[in-house]
């Protein structure tokens, strides 16, 4: 979903130059075997990368085999931009026309341009104030089909940065090719106008697991506290961050390019922007993917359950893999009970970090959730981080706990987007334990652990009610959607992706299986999906009904 996962991508070092147009370039190199590579960001996050590379490149599983894209699909004429921008479709928003963007080359040796969009702060209000959205583009090298916008997910991920800098961690090869390949770093998001929090979502000492009472008032009178500090910080923004406004802004930029419609790419929650994008706006779509999809039309206690299940499933799958390779660090052991030993353990003291703060029990379980996503590149990293915190020192996991729960910018902005888009459906201490029990008898070894516990808990007490909540979704009139899911994803489980899809006039789903299904979302991190994906994405036609990648 996930900005967590952002949080790691961003710690890698620099990708290598684009594979050929018809090679499958991973989203994730095999091995990350320099602990001196530069990494994407300042602060903590490198030092996930050096605690990685510690141990010798061979404790990672390698990533998947290259194969080539296909080359059969047909090819739609490609269409250029239009000269004059078409009106924006919501009628309250119908007196904004956006400015063309002014473009100037950036990025490494000037192959990216990168420019802004100015719209309103409040699209109810478009003739305010406004705010600035970062833009990067990289144009098409090949016969160019037209513009593709991608959202990595988050929310909180930087696409601008990403297309910008790192563009084979972004769409493959193929879509370099044909697509001008837009990024947009959405309202409060990286480079565009940010949120701003004076303080710390995490904070260790505030359980999201209460079992009292007076746990539970601590934890809302801690999320009201960020809340406030946020909005005191952020100022009107922080009420305007919701999705709708999200997609709203997409097609601003979608308009001051002149292009009449757009192709779109979106990951975790990139795939919940593009289904808000597909509903408000059918006809300015011409292919759209969503790839590890969410179910927006599900009530918290779906999604919290489902979830729930997903992440105790992807635990039992690395429990699995241990046992059955020999290549793990773990093999021969009873990983479920040396896991459970050392949670209690945490649990009960928090376990120490060689130059740092020691990592608490639930900090714990949200790092190895983070792992989990990142199956099967990173089974055997796991598989050592918890061989390091056995032996007393959890230096690998809080590195991690660095980039996933520390990072002031990522976490800042996902807390507050997501508080707007869910409702957390708890009217106090009783209905929030009920949800505990039951999640803890789901998963009796992650105990619940998931984003979507993290997202409910985290908004209890927020300052702002949902401006974008929950609820029942048909999209209409727009072309045949591509939906994407593991069956082993820990993130968005697969029943998130059937039920989208459901929701979605004429569209497709792809089951991803390669790779057991592990790991959170298939593109770039499977050769089958990322080919399927790319052949839509340039076609405009649908994989047959029932394919499932293997």
């Amino acid at each position: 979903m996930n900005h967590a996962l952002l949080a790691l991508l961003l710690t890698l070092p620099p990708a290598p130059a684009p594979a050929p147009a018809s090679a499958f370039t991973p989203s994730l190199p095999p091995a990350l075997t320099s602990a001196s590579a530069p990494a994407l960001t300042s602060g903590s996050a490198p030092a996930f990368a050096s605690a990685l590379t510690r141990t010798s490149a061979s404790a990672f599983a390698p990533a998947p085999t290259p194969t080539s894209a296909s080359a059969s699909a047909p090819v739609p004429t490609p269409t250029s931009a239009s000269a004059s921008a078409p009106a924006l479709i919501p009628t309250s928003a119908s007196a904004f026309t956006p400015l063309p963007i002014s473009w100037r080359p950036c990025g490494e040796r000037q192959q990216a341009e990168c420019g802004s969009v100015e719209v309103p702060l409040d699209w109810d209000a478009p003739a305010g104030r406004t705010i600035k959205l970062s833009v990067a583009r990289r144009k098409a090298t090949g016969e160019r089909i037209g513009t593709l916008f991608f959202n990595p997910g988050g929310p909180g991920g930087q696409a601008a940065m990403l297309v910008r800098d790192y563009p084979q961690y972004a769409v493959s090869a193929e879509l370099l090719r044909r697509f001008d390949v837009v990024g947009i770093d959405p309202r409060g998001v990286g480079e565009s106008t940010p949120v701003t929090c004076d303080r710390p979502v995490h904070d260790p000492s505030v359980t999201q697991f209460p079992e009292t009472r007076p746990d539970y008032r601590e934890l809302v009178a801690h999320n009201r506290a960020v809340g406030l500090s946020c909005l005191a910080a952020t100022g009107p923004l922080l009420r305007e961050i919701d999705t709708t406004s999200v997609a709203r802004d997409f097609d601003a930029v979608r308009a001051a390019l002149g292009e009449p419609k757009i192709s779109f790419l979106g990951k975790s929650y990139g795939t919940m922007l593009g289904t808000e994008y597909a509903r408000l706006f059918p006809g300015r779509v011409r292919t759209m993917a969503l790839d590890g999809a969410v179910d927006h039309s599900m009530d918290s206690n779906r999604l919290v359950t489902d979830a729930a299940v997903a992440v105790e499933d992807s635990f039992a799958q690395f429990v699995r893999w241990c046992a059955g390779t020999t290549a793990c660090t773990l093999h021969g052991r009873d990983v479920a009970r040396l896991w459970d030993d050392l949670l209690l353990r945490a649990e009960r003291e928090p376990i120490p970090v060689k130059g740092g703060r020691p990592l608490t029990g639930e900090e714990l379980r949200y790092v190895t959730y983070v792992f989990l996503n990142q199956l099967p590149e990173y089974s055997n990293g796991l598989a050592n981080a918890l061989v390091q915190a056995e032996q007393g020192d959890a230096q690998i996991l809080a590195s991690m706990r660095a980039s996933a729960l520390d990072d002031a910018a990522s976490t800042s902005a996902y807390r507050s987007i997501l508080c707007l888009d869910i409702e957390p459906g708890v009217t106090g201490y009783r209905d929030l334990r009920a949800r505990l029990d039951r999640v803890r008898r789901l998963a009796p070894h992650m105990k619940g652990t998931s984003e979507f516990w993290d997202m409910t808990a985290g908004c209890l007490g927020w300052p702002i009610r949902p401006t974008n909540p929950q609820r029942p979704l048909h999209v209409r009139g727009v072309p045949p959607v591509l939906v994407v899911g593991n069956t082993h994803d820990p993130a968005t489980p697969l029943s998130w992706a059937r039920s989208l899809s459901s929701h979605i006039d004429g569209s497709g789903l792809l089951v991803n299986d390669e790779n057991d299904g592990n790991g959170h979302s298939a593109y770039l991190r499977t050769s089958c999906a990322t080919s399927r994906i790319d052949d839509y994405l340039t076609s405009g036609t649908l994989p047959p009904s029932g394919t499932v990648c293997r």
